[in-house]
């Protein structure tokens, strides 16, 4: 049932980045995810406010930690998908599978195996075939996008941590709140007032809260405590197999010969870094223990 579920959850957020693409151009970034983002917290009170009032302060401490990483994520992820294709945006975060065992370094002192780092080296040429056009040049929202990857990496480490001694529940309570907080109070200061919400975007943002991130993020961090973090990643890069598929079918985008070799490199890349041994979890907890966490 973990698999399956994290399955789903792949493909929804596959489609979500073609659905995301298009309410872009009707509303701003942190407007939009600050709205996405208030209306899971309420949802997730409404149907968890036992669960809340039986907060822990592992949970506060989890939902804070994973909170902030994920703001960080989609900030940079959103705001990216304005200047780049769903497409491109999907296959780019999914590098944040090969980025992890890298990240757990700092935490564990133990370096990447040479596999890992030759699955590294392979992913991101194909991203640079993926992100570099003719004249040599990178699209800022590619690199936006790469920097939301590497938050997304740091999410994982921190959510494989945490789940094991807390609710994941009450981390998804939290850590959704505070996303939702933060990108508003950002909207607020630094974008103009939406005059007007149009009805296909209001139809996307019920979309993303319900489906995406209240139901995707409880259903994630319930399913890392019954399945191997190893086997949920390699699911969960579906993502980016699922972001192609629907902006393909969605979006009309054309692919070039160039772009379709550098996608197959990044899953390439990101499976066999998956289908390799990973660093070792208590190692990663340990060292989180020792920082304070």
């Amino acid at each position: 049932m973990a698999d399956s579920a994290l399955v789903l959850v792949a493909l929804v957020w596959g489609l979500n980045f073609v659905i995301t693409k298009e309410a872009l151009t009707k509303i701003t970034p942190f407007m939009y995810l600050g709205i996405r983002f208030i209306l899971a917290f309420l949802i997730l009170i409404v149907i968890f406010h036992k669960n809340f009032t039986k907060m822990t302060k592992n949970d506060l401490k989890g939902g804070l930690g994973v909170g902030l990483v994920i703001f960080l994520g989609f900030i940079t992820q959103t705001i990216g998908l304005k200047y780049t294709t769903p497409s491109k945006s999907g296959f780019i975060t999914g590098i944040y599978v090969v980025l992890v065992p890298f990240l757990a370094y700092f935490f564990t002192g133990q370096f990447p195996k040479i596999t890992q780092i030759l699955s590294a080296i392979i992913t991101f040429i194909g991203l640079g075939m993926v992100s570099i056009d003719e004249s040599f040049t990178v699209n800022f929202g590619d690199v936006l996008t790469l920097a939301g990857a590497l938050f997304f990496a740091m999410q994982i480490v921190l959510t494989e941590h945490f789940v094991k001694r807390a609710d994941p529940i009450n981390i998804t309570i939290i850590q959704t709140a505070l996303t939702g907080i933060l990108s508003l109070a950002l909207g607020l200061f630094m974008e103009p007032m939406p005059q007007l919400i149009e009805k296909d975007v209001v139809y996307a943002i019920i979309f993303a809260a319900v489906v995406c991130t209240a139901g995707a993020f409880t259903v994630q961090n319930i399913a890392q405590k019954h399945t191997d973090s190893t086997h949920a990643a390699i699911l969960l890069c579906m993502e980016s197999v699922s972001s192609g598929f629907f902006s393909f079918l969605l979006w009309n985008e054309v692919f070039t010969l160039r772009m379709l070799i550098g996608f197959g490199l990044i899953l390439f890349g990101v499976i066999a870094s998956e289908l390799l041994p990973q660093t070792e979890k208590s190692k990663i907890s340990t060292k989180l223990n020792e920082i304070g966490y």
